[in-house]
């Protein structure tokens, strides 16, 4: 059945992808919102709640423009992931730019294999696939596999085209210990809602919010240097993304200083411009558990 599933979709996924950036933006305007939006709703609930607790000072006119804005914006990247398929590397370079390469390269330069932490903004599809071509050096991503096998081999071979290697999540340890001899930027994207008695708490848009521990605790075990990638839109189709240093040497900071600087440069990144975040995710899932505090609730060294 999934190969069915497969075969039947292909042919559809691979027309739309050849089809030109401009009209793939006229779809997003015209069909796939409205459709997204208006009728189907998709997680609408789980975005008004999340936009509503995070900017609980705006007013109901202010939070309904961003969520038609968000809606907007996921119309496009889902296009834009569709898209990726047969995008040339050409396009994609002059679509995304990155600031500070030079910072990230002097650490490479030296030896050291760099973690570059990011969060869910812009679109990862477009960022992973071009980092290793604009920068010159090794790139490794983990990802969640598809429970189809054909449609994860298709997406790994186009996420993987221009240079970056891709992973399964849980194989994140092992694949590090396969590279101790070679230098690379390790890319991670944090995540919210992790388990309440594994996780980092912090105050992340005005909630009690549980950070997945794994960036810290590899940057700590390894002594990779951390940057943060800030990720702007600065017109529809276009990322910019500017490479910020969080720590040199993650082994010499007190616990938590990794996750809490990541933690506070995505929120001004959100509050700046809240509409280019997935606002679709549960990332609240979870309560603070009395008697826990803010910080690591397990020891992570």
């Amino acid at each position: 059945m999934q190969a069915i599933a497969f075969y039947l979709i292909y042919p559809f996924l691979m027309l739309v992808s050849s089809l030109p950036l401009r009209f793939l933006y006229f779809l997003s305007s015209y069909v796939v919102y409205p459709i997204l939006y208006y009728i189907v709703g998709y997680r609408k609930k789980v975005v008004k709640k999340n936009l509503k607790n995070s900017f609980s000072e705006k007013s109901s006119d202010e939070l309904l423009e961003i969520e038609k804005k968000f809606y907007k914006y996921l119309s496009d990247i889902f296009l834009e992931v569709l898209k990726s398929f047969t995008i040339s590397k050409e396009l994609l370079s002059s679509r995304i730019t990155f600031e500070n390469f030079e910072i990230l390269k002097e650490c490479i330069s030296n030896g050291k294999s760099v973690i570059v932490s990011l969060g869910h903004i812009g679109n990862y599809e477009w960022i992973a696939k071009i980092f290793p071509a604009a920068s010159n050096v090794n790139f490794l991503v983990p990802y969640k596999k598809m429970t189809n096998p054909f449609f994860n081999a298709m997406f790994k071979k186009s996420r993987e085209k221009l240079g970056a290697t891709l992973f399964p999540t849980y194989e994140t340890f092992e694949t590090i210990a396969k590279q101790k001899d070679k230098t690379y930027v390790l890319g991670l994207a944090n995540d919210q809602s992790a388990p309440p008695d594994k996780a980092f708490w912090v105050k992340f848009l005005n909630q009690d919010t549980s950070f997945f521990v794994g960036t810290e605790k590899i940057a700590c075990q390894m002594d990779f240097p951390v940057f943060f990638g800030h990720v702007t839109v600065p017109k529809r189709g276009y990322y910019h993304i500017i490479l910020e240093k969080i720590s040199e040497h993650p082994k010499l900071e007190e616990e938590g200083f990794i996750l809490f600087n990541h933690a506070k440069l995505l929120e001004k990144d959100i509050v700046a411009n809240p509409a280019h975040w997935l606002w679709t995710h549960k990332r609240w899932k979870h309560e603070r558990p009395e008697g826990i505090g803010y910080g690591f609730n397990i020891t992570q060294k």
